[in-house]
C-alpha cells in the first residue's frame, strides 16, 4: 500500500513539474515575444520615410525630366533618378509588408525565417544604393540644377569632362565590391551588422529574443 502511494506521489509531481514547465515556457515566449515585436516596432521608421522621401523624390524626378527635355542629361538624370526611387518605393513596401504580416503563432524557428527576410530586404536597399553609386555624376548634374539652377555642362571643360568619366570608372568598382560584399550569404557577418547598427539591427535584436525561447525549451525538454 506504501508502495503504491509512492508511485502515486511521483506520478502526481510529473504531472506538476511538466505543467511547470509548461506554463514557464509560455510565460517566457509571451515576454520575448512582446520584447520581439517591441524591436520591429522601431524598424517600422525606416520602411515607411524611405517610402515617402523616394515617392516625393520620384515625383519631382518626372517633373525635372519633363521640364529640362530640351537637354538629354537632365531627361537622363531625371528618368535615372525616378527609376531607381520606384525601386526603393517597391523594395519599402515589400519590406513593410513582411514586418506587418509577422505571425507570431508560428513555430520559433518560422518566426526566425520571416524575420531573417526581413534583414535580407533591408539589404537589397543597400544593393539598389550600390546600383545607383555608378551614375554618382548624374545625380550631381541633378542636383546642382535642382537647388542651385545651375547647368554644370555649360561651364565643364575638357578636364572636368575627363574627371567625370574617370569618377564614373571609380564609382563602378565601388560600386562592385559593395554589391559582392553584400551578397545573401554574407547577412550574418559582423560587419554587416554593424553596418545595420540602428537600421536593421532590431531584426536581430528580434532574433535572440527568439533564440532565448528556443534555447529553453531544448533544455527543458
Amino acid at each position: 500500500m506504501e508502495h503504491i502511494d509512492i508511485q502515486e506521489i511521483w506520478k502526481q509531481n510529473e504531472v506538476l513539474l511538466e505543467q511547470s514547465r509548461k506554463f514557464n515556457v509560455e510565460l517566457l515566449k509571451e515576454v520575448k515575444i512582446d520584447k520581439a515585436k517591441s524591436s520591429l516596432k522601431g524598424l517600422l521608421f525606416l520602411p515607411i520615410s524611405t517610402l515617402l522621401f523616394y515617392t516625393l523624390v520620384a515625383s519631382y524626378a518626372m517633373y525635372f525630366a519633363v521640364v529640362n527635355y530640351d537637354y538629354w542629361y537632365f531627361i537622363f538624370s531625371g528618368l535615372l533618378i525616378t527609376f531607381f526611387s520606384v525601386w526603393f518605393i517597391i523594395s519599402s513596401i515589400k519590406q513593410l509588408k513582411i514586418i506587418l504580416s509577422l505571425d507570431y503563432n508560428k513555430e520559433i524557428i518560422k518566426i526566425q525565417e520571416d524575420l531573417s527576410k526581413i534583414k535580407l530586404a533591408i539589404v537589397k536597399n543597400l544593393r539598389i544604393a550600390a546600383w545607383l553609386l555608378p551614375f554618382g555624376p548624374f545625380i550631381g548634374l541633378f542636383l546642382v540644377k535642382a537647388i542651385l539652377n545651375i547647368d554644370l555642362m555649360e561651364i565643364i571643360d575638357f578636364k572636368m569632362l575627363i574627371t567625370f568619366g574617370v569618377t564614373t570608372v571609380v564609382l563602378e568598382i565601388i560600386s562592385f565590391l559593395i554589391l559582392r560584399a553584400l551578397r545573401p550569404k554574407n547577412i550574418n557577418k559582423k560587419w554587416l551588422n554593424c553596418l545595420l547598427m540602428g537600421n536593421g539591427s532590431q531584426v536581430n535584436d528580434a532574433i535572440d529574443f527568439l533564440q532565448d525561447i528556443k534555447t529553453f525549451q531544448e533544455n527543458n525538454k
